[in-house]
């Protein structure tokens, strides 16, 4: 995933134009890393994030949402557009070398928070989903993987008896991996413990556990309102809109 502080280019918007963190792409494990870094450049501003992701790793959505709801972040589900300069251009390094925000707008449709994304969405203060935007659970996925090692252990006789005095891997290899598609009872507890810290009610769970993890259900305005997974029927809008150039930024 990839965060970049974002000004809004809305025509008439300046001098005091909103700001936000564009949070866009899977969730991985180096994810909140990458979230810590980018806060220490805030010096404390509690700028909405806008998040546009397929999902990822559940363990690094879960330390996201901890972290979004420490610093009392909001967050809602959108996309973001540049305007010119885009991260990834070779000619907008300066931008992230100079801490510099890029210019751009946010809007909701096509947007998407899928998979372990609404486990991060769920540490925002404020959480919104506009209704063109698309926020869906399944079932998840757990990867084992497998590793032959090879030791070479030291030991000396004592009194007629082997003692080993060190054990050291001299090689290690992959041995193959296997997946599992349903929750496991330690996993949802985890997840059930997550939930009520954030309060969020627990039948995200049971459409979590009931849908294949092969598939995605999107979860309407109303339910997710429902299960407290929003904070209101808002969009974007409400986090983002040029109104908001009226007031100082955040």
């Amino acid at each position: 995933m990839r965060f970049v502080v974002v000004r809004s280019s809305a025509p008439g918007c300046e001098p005091n134009c909103p700001e936000w963190i564009s949070a866009e792409g899977t969730i991985e494990a180096s994810t909140p890393t990458l979230f810590r870094r980018l806060l220490k450049t805030l010096g404390g501003r509690q700028l909405p994030i806008v998040v546009n992701s397929p999902g990822g790793n559940v363990d690094a959505a879960l330390q996201l949402g901890r972290m979004i709801r420490k610093n009392k972040l909001d967050i809602a589900v959108g996309i973001t557009e540049f305007s010119g300069c885009s991260p990834g251009m070779k000619n907008c390094r300066g931008n992230d070398a100079k801490q510099q925000p890029y210019s751009g707008v946010a809007h909701d449709s096509g947007a998407m928070c899928n998979s372990a994304c609404p486990l991060m969405f769920a540490g925002g203060i404020r959480r919104v989903a506009g209704e063109w935007a698309y926020l869906g659970v399944h079932q998840i996925t757990t990867t084992f993987r497998r590793e032959k090692l090879l030791y070479r252990t030291t030991y000396r006789i004592v009194n007629g008896k082997k003692k080993i005095i060190g054990t050291t891997i001299v090689s290690r290899r992959n041995a193959g991996s296997y997946k599992t598609y349903e929750m496991s009872k330690a996993i949802e507890k985890r997840l059930s413990a997550y939930l009520k810290e954030m309060g969020v009610e627990q039948s995200i769970l049971d459409v979590m556990k009931a849908t294949p993890a092969s598939d995605i259900r999107q979860i309407e305005p109303d339910d997710m309102l429902e299960m407290k997974l929003v904070t209101s029927l808002d969009s974007l809008d409400l986090l983002t809109e040029k109104s908001m150039c009226l007031r100082n930024p955040v």
